[in-house]
């Protein structure tokens, strides 16, 4: 009996042993059996497993358990690995805990001594200094303080500095409407890190709110700097099992870990994983499975910088699954080695790809694959250039070097025989020891040649790769014209028979050749003449459908946009000469095809002075001036006047011509050189021009168009706010355009019409003839100071009279009036508006007009909506409770979290706003349901810290109250 009681005890002992390994392991427990990751693997087969027991499995750990039956298994692995990681994490925490504890023992012990210590020496030092000087009285010096902080203070307590630095301060929008995060708010803030680091630690939780926001951050916050390291390792401490942060209640990053290592590679966001792997400390078996059931196997074939990146940390830590190990890289050489990318760049572009893959071994593998017969011979070459790209070192150049782009690098490197030290300013050499000094093989190579090498090797990187029956990839164009910079002619026409149907590639051979290589004037010149060559050049069309025909086509615009005066003077000059049978087209056709390239006063010149017979550009009446960029129009007026011609302006021409109204307030200003052509100029084409300018920019345009010129239809300003209701172009135009009207004019204006409405309120129709009322208000414009003065006398032009005017008269619907009075921020305005007006603005009739559009309450600031709100609690009544429910609702759906605190802190406004209306309490203003639906609108934008402010507050049916519960994620 005892034998057997011991042998109990020694079982119980084993089991209690092997169960703490387990969840050392990430076990959890079903029954009394603990399941970890590793078991689950080992004892459950997948294909011998039924679907019903994989059903009870993941209930059992609070899954769901639809789905198929792959499906369903992977989200039991995910679950195991996740509570893997989050095992060993605790543990990990746990142990450093412990050191940390006895650490800080240690130091306190140390610290107290080394306290004692000082006392005794200040207290010897503080007797011989009262021995030795009389007392006197310590008094704060400036030397004491920051500076910054005397100048605060000097600001602080003037009254008069600092209203004057504050007002200037907008109150339209503040930090507490900053609620979740899209792509908007993290480019358009510059300080957005900032904002959410802040959000975290105040434990706010209006930036990040759900996992949607994490995504948006994973997308868009990708820069490898300290910053950013910094920051994901905030969000993951904060978002953790382990962290005591109120903000882990939302979700926490280990408890799904496979997940979020898919979203990572994904998004090709390498500081993200990197710094992710390293804090939750996750091996790279877990690492491997997650990229095996979720990342398709192809992902890292098609390569670029950012997943080479990811590829290599995966390769190197031995992360990557063999099914995912890519035997053939497949990139667009041009983008890998882009001239545009800097030295450093592809310093390491080399280096990951060539570390990340065992060239032996891949070698060894092709060798039994039907590759490309010049395989064998690629390898030998790529073999013999990384065993010379070895003996290079990054610390061998300097910083200029690394951080220049390889453009500027081999422009700046005439000839294969420059040395390292010419090529750059002397302040740039300073102490840095030049490639040549550093090479241990003695060898005499530049950076150009270095550049070369490295280009070689990645191009037959990927050559080697190809198989059979495929065509050897093509180094980049910019390869041969920097490199192999013999017979320009010849390549030029080889290159056009390879790429017949690219005419983008013709471009940026041309482009390379003509703008980007810092060429001899003469050398260029040269090869514009063996390109024209009949006999020896390249052969063209006339045709420009045909493919010959595109090639000149582009050699013309590539030409011309050089802005080289003598290039085009000479190109010009070998058409003219060769073109005795017309195979090229006419001096004035290229001309005219290219006006759009003139962007310098000297090409303009050059037409005017050599080709002025040739082309139409100088004719008179003509409309092609305006294809003419802005800047050198002046240039041009000049020269037309010169001559005594005039340009022709044509309103039948203004649409789709965004500078149109620019060029019509210069033809109104110089009527000597202008003749505008009035016909289809109506009152829907000036809105079509205003609107236009409105959307490219140009509200200056329209100011300056109403300083010189009255319309004799008076403007109706509802069209531009409805078309620009939620751009801030909006608030441009109508800043100017309200500037000196009052509220008192605005009223006399909304009394004006409240005859008419006080007949017909009753009326079903009124509500609509009330929508299209608008008012006529008179602005004083401001005189802009341009260059070009308007005329002196005035004249009539037809639909509007040109002259000098101060004042501009528009119409505009009441409902966009107080659009505009929002944007402007004229609260004050509105409110006396609403007390002045109350029969226009809170007639229950005209409710659904003021909250139908989405911008009337609908403000993005909660300052000025909570402004209106405490307006309509003070002047509660039947009319204004459902524009007060209205507001609240908004408030509610935007997460303006703050409107609602102050509302709960104000004991009576909590209690009859956000309290339910029963029979036992009729103070109260909403019923129930009106409540419920206010929740649900926090709840349907994700402010859950909102929806649970509310449902602690307010007091709902315990029913309602569960049921909106079970909606919050």
């Amino acid at each position: 009996m005892t034998n057997n009681n011991k042998r109990k005890v020694k079982n119980e002992n084993e089991q209690v042993q092997n169960q703490e390994k387990d969840n050392m392991n990430g076990g959890e427990e079903i029954g009394n059996t603990v399941l970890t990751y590793k078991k689950f693997k080992k004892d459950i087969d997948y294909n011998s497993i039924k679907y019903r027991e994989l059903q009870i499995m993941a209930n059992s750990f609070g899954l769901l358990g639809n789905g198929k039956k792959q499906v369903l298994y992977n989200r039991i692995e995910d679950y195991l690995l996740s509570k893997k990681v989050i095992d060993n994490l605790s543990d990990s925490e746990a142990k450093e805990q412990k050191k940390g504890e006895e650490r800080e023992q240690k130091e306190l012990q140390s610290q107290q001594q080394q306290q004692q210590q000082q006392q005794q020496q200040q207290q010897q030092q503080q007797q011989q200094q009262q021995q030795q000087q009389p007392k006197k009285q310590y008094i704060l010096s400036n030397k004491d303080v920051e500076p910054v902080e005397i100048y605060f203070w000097k600001v602080f307590r003037n009254i008069v500095t600092f209203k004057s630095i504050f007002s200037n301060f907008s109150k339209k929008f503040g930090y507490y409407d900053l609620v979740g995060i899209n792509s908007k708010f993290l480019n358009n803030y510059s300080n957005s890190l900032e904002i959410i680091i802040d959000n975290i630690k105040s434990n706010n939780h209006q930036i990040i709110r759900k996992i949607g926001d994490i995504d948006s951050i994973l997308f868009e916050v990708q820069k490898k700097d300290e910053k950013t390291k910094s920051f994901y390792n905030l969000l993951f401490s904060t978002y953790s099992s382990i962290s005591s942060s109120p903000h882990s209640s939302v979700f926490q990053f280990d408890k799904d870990v496979v997940k979020w290592i898919y979203k990572m590679v994904r998004n090709v966001n390498f500081v993200a994983l990197d710094q992710f792997i390293k804090f939750f400390k996750i091996d790279s078996d877990i690492i491997k499975k997650s990229i095996e059931i979720h990342i398709e196997k192809s992902f890292f074939q098609s390569i670029t910088y950012d997943k080479l990146k990811i590829y290599h940390l995966l390769k190197s830590t031995n992360s990557l699954p063999i099914s995912h190990t890519v035997p053939f890289f497949c990139s667009s050489l041009s983008t890998l080695l882009s001239v545009e990318n800097t030295f450093k760049r592809l310093l390491k572009t080399h280096k990951r790809l060539i570390k990340s893959t065992n060239i032996q071994e891949q070698q060894e593998k092709h060798q039994q694959m039907r590759m490309h017969p010049n395989n064998k011979k690629y390898y030998k070459k790529l073999n013999k250039i990384i065993l010379e790209l070895n003996e290079i070192q990054p610390t061998q150049f300097t910083n200029y070097q690394l951080n220049s782009t390889i453009k500027d690098l081999l422009n700046q490197t005439t000839t294969t025989t420059t040395t390292h030290s010419n090529i750059y300013p002397n302040h740039y050499n300073g102490n840095n020891n030049n490639i040549n000094n550093n090479n241990n093989n003695g060898n005499n190579a530049n950076i150009k040649d270095i550049i070369k090498k490295y280009y070689k090797s990645i191009s037959l990187f990927f050559n080697c790769t190809i198989q059979e029956n495929s065509l050897p990839l093509q180094k980049p164009l910019f390869y041969y014209l920097y490199f192999k910079r013999n017979s320009f002619g010849k390549m030029f026409e080889m290159f056009c028979r390879l790429n017949k149907n690219r005419k983008e590639d013709i471009f940026l051979f041309l482009k390379i050749l003509l703008k980007d290589i810092h060429l001899e004037k003469k050398e260029r010149l040269e090869i514009i003449s063996n390109i024209l060559d009949k006999e020896n050049g390249i052969p063209f069309e006339r045709d420009y459908r045909s493919i010959k025909g595109q090639r000149f086509n582009v050699l013309c615009f590539v030409i011309f946009s050089t802005e080289d005066k003598e290039l085009v003077d000479h190109f010009l000059k070998e058409i003219i000469k060769q073109n005795s049978d017309k195979t090229f087209p006419s001096t004035n056709k290229i001309i005219q095809n290219n006006y759009r390239c003139i962007k310098s006063k000297e090409l303009l010149d050059l037409f005017f002075q050599n080709y002025r017979k040739e082309c139409c550009l100088f004719e008179d009446l003509n409309e092609i001036w305006k294809y003419l960029p802005l800047e050198i129009l002046e240039h041009y007026e000049n020269l037309m006047d010169s001559i005594g011609k005039r340009c022709r302006l044509s309103f039948e021409s203004w649409f789709g011509n965004m500078n149109f109204l620019e060029l019509l307030n210069r033809a109104i200003a110089r009527p000597l050189v202008y003749s505008i052509n009035f016909k289809n100029c109506d009152y829907r084409a000036m809105d079509g021009i205003f609107i236009m300018s409105m959307d490219n920019n140009k509200e200056d345009s329209i100011v300056h168009f109403l300083s010189n010129a009255q319309l004799k239809n008076t403007f109706d300003f509802t069209l531009i706010v409805i078309t620009f209701i939620k751009s801030r172009k909006l608030l441009n135009i109508s800043n100017l355009l309200f500037n000196n009207i009052s509220k008192e004019s605005i009223e006399s204006k909304l009394k004006g019409i409240l005859k008419v409405f006080g007949e017909i309120n009753n009326d079903g129709y009124g509500l609509n003839e009330f929508i299209r009322t608008s008012i006529t208000l008179v602005s004083s414009l401001p005189q802009p100071q341009l260059q070009s003065q308007p005329p002196k006398k005035s004249r009539d032009l037809g639909y509007f009279t040109v002259g000098k005017t101060e004042s501009f008269n528009f119409t505009i619907s009441i409902r966009m009036l107080l659009i505009c009075l929002y944007n402007l921020e004229r609260f004050d305005d509105i409110i006396y508006l609403y007390d002045q007006l109350p029969q226009v603005f809170f007639n229950s009739n005209y409710f659904q007009i003021f909250t139908q559009d989405p911008c009337l309450y609908n403000i993005s600031s909660s300052y000025y909506l909570e402004l209106i709100i405490n307006y309509f609690i003070k002047n509660l009544n039947d009319d204004t409770i459902d524009h007060l429910y209205f507001c609240l609702c908004i408030a509610s759906g935007k997460g303006f979290i703050e409107i609602f605190k102050n509302i709960i802190s104000s004991d009576q406004n909590g209690h009859y706003l956000l309290k339910v209306k029963t029979k036992q309490n009729q103070s109260s203003l909403f019923d129930s349901k009106l409540l419920n639906d206010m929740i649900f609108k926090s709840i349907q934008s994700s402010n859950f810290q909102l929806s649970n402010l509310l449902l602690d507050f307010i007091n709902l049916p315990i029913k309602d109250k569960k049921s909106l519960k079970s909606k919050i994620l």
